[in-house]
């Protein structure tokens, strides 16, 4: 199972960071460090930014002239800090990403049609979860969407177990995050997301570790109906590589495929940290029926 470059655009010399994508497949953002040399990111962290598939005749996703260049969101949207992991909800209309603009770790939320327009975000602080970093995983076999956060509390990251924490919108209120029991999801130590996805049978979970600075790889597990647990055995990506960052992908709505961004073709390079540096890292995607007949054949499922 190798991963699947994309085209140039929406790669470039410059680089992306933990994509998300539209429920339609055409519209991708991303966030970019300052690091890759793009003058456009203002001060010397990350900026958000979009690319466009324009040409949508042919099989996804395309040539390099069926998408445009990568464009920053205007500063309606980003500002001089770390702006970064950007999440667009299923209808494609809200934006929620992680800024640190008012010198914590905050959840902010923007909304406009199209996007690239952008309306000044306003932070989420609807949940007492609301110091965290926002992952959004595809909740398993049921169809929709929930939001999973990485709690921070008042001494910090908790960096030895990495907590999951859920939390839903109830008519227009984010409810309070309650932490993700899983005996084998607290067996992983460091994670930072956990994505899923239902697909041929079975429900995939994939599961990204981080160790700020020194490895970023990806885990895949499943889900158990009958149980209601996530089981293993847990097997690691075939393409991880502790000296290359990647991880933090996103499945499709759909979920016919999953992007991520790595540095396979740049690496080995400087892993992303908790401060907002990183390195050049190339959009990547695989189709999900491929990663769930590897897992099955690893896990003996199929």
């Amino acid at each position: 199972m190798i991963p699947k470059k994309m085209p140039f655009p929406p790669n470039d010399e410059f680089g992306s960071y933990e994509p998300t994508i539209t429920p339609d497949g055409n519209t991708i953002y991303f966030a970019r460090f300052a690091g890759g040399g793009d003058k456009r990111v203002l001060g010397t962290t990350t900026d958000i930014f979009v690319t466009h598939r324009i040409r949508q005749s042919g099989e996804w996703p395309g040539t390099g002239a069926d998408w445009t260049p990568p464009e920053r969101l205007p500063d309606a949207v980003n500002s001089d800090s770390i702006d970064q992991e950007p999440r667009i909800t299923p209808d494609g209309k809200t934006l929620y990403f992680m800024s640190r603009r008012s010198g914590n770790a905050d959840i902010w939320v923007t909304t406009s049609s199209p996007m690239v327009s952008g309306r000044k975000p306003r932070v989420s602080t609807s949940t007492p979860c609301h110091r965290a970093l926002l992952h959004a995983a595809r909740s398993a076999g049921r169809g929709r969407y929930v939001r999973v956060r990485l709690c921070q509390t008042q001494r910090g990251w908790r960096r030895s177990d990495g907590d999951l924490f859920t939390t839903r919108m109830d008519k227009g209120v984010w409810q309070p995050a309650r932490r993700y029991e899983s005996k084998l999801l607290d067996s992983i130590g460091l994670k930072c997301r956990l994505n899923a996805v239902s697909r041929d049978g079975l429900v995939l979970g994939v599961v990204s570790v981080h160790d700020f600075g020194k490895f970023h790889t990806m885990q895949f597990v499943h889900y158990d109906a009958a149980s209601r647990e996530w089981k293993g055995p847990i097997v690691p990506a075939p393409f991880n590589n502790p000296a290359i960052d990647g991880a933090c992908p996103m499945f499709t709505a759909g979920g016919d495929k999953m992007i991520w961004s790595a540095g396979y073709d740049r690496g080995p390079g400087p892993v992303s940290t908790s401060g907002g540096t990183g390195s050049t890292y190339d959009l990547f995607w695989l189709n999900t029926s491929d990663i769930v007949a590897y897992y099955k054949a690893k896990a003996g499922l199929s």
